[in-house]
């Protein structure tokens, strides 16, 4: 994927109306990087007051982002969750939360495809979903990290606008986080790793 300056970031952000940015990562976030990743987000959320910030509430680094913006405006922090209740003693309150569960027939079978579409490899899971029980519960997951891309307009979730992601540096691509990757490549989102953002400038530019 192709590097993201600040400059750019903040063109994107500063240029929507509404703009939706990401904030997600790999669950085996290190100790040591916590606080960097809590310092980051409260610097989004104080720089970009119009901003709102998605994640899926998974731990490590989703945690660590959201615990950065929550401290400066949980209201504009939005939990996209693969259930009802998903580690709801991390969910502030005051932020909005919606679970796939609630979602339209209509809006899962669109995210079903984007699915497939942007990891064939989990297609057969996909498509057996609804009738093996064990795939149900491992697709919700793939369909939460899609629609936390594609959004879903029945339920007032915009698309995202941009993402940032703590990665892992040898493998990007593993797991839920590859999958959420590969839906920003095929939608177009542009995606920021922490060897771009964490050697941005201090202030937003001019």
């Amino acid at each position: 994927m192709t590097r993201m300056t600040y400059e750019q970031f903040h063109q994107l952000v500063t240029g929507s109306p509404h703009p939706v940015i990401l904030v997600e990562g790999t669950r085996d976030l290190p100790a040591s990087a916590v606080a960097d990743l809590e310092q980051f987000g409260r610097r989004l959320a104080t720089d970009y007051p119009h901003a709102v910030f998605r994640t899926g509430n998974a731990k490590g680094a989703d945690e660590a982002f959201a615990s950065g913006i929550k401290a400066v405006d949980p209201k504009r922090l939005q939990y996209v969750l693969p259930y009802a209740g998903h580690r709801q003693h991390a969910v502030d309150a005051l932020s909005y939360q919606i679970a796939l569960t609630e979602l339209s027939c209509v809006a899962e079978e669109r995210a079903a495809y984007h699915t497939a579409q942007s990891s064939p490899e989990y297609r057969t899971m996909i498509d057996k979903r609804a009738i093996v029980p064990q795939l149900r519960s491992k697709a919700r997951y793939l369909l939460r990290d899609t629609i936390k891309v594609t959004g879903a307009t029945e339920s007032a979730l915009l698309p995202a606008t941009v993402g940032i992601f703590y990665v892992h540096k040898d493998n990007p691509m593993k797991g839920g986080t590859g999958h959420t990757l590969r839906v920003c490549k095929i939608q177009c989102v542009p995606v920021a790793f922490q060897d771009e953002w964490m050697h941005w400038p201090a202030t937003p530019p001019a």
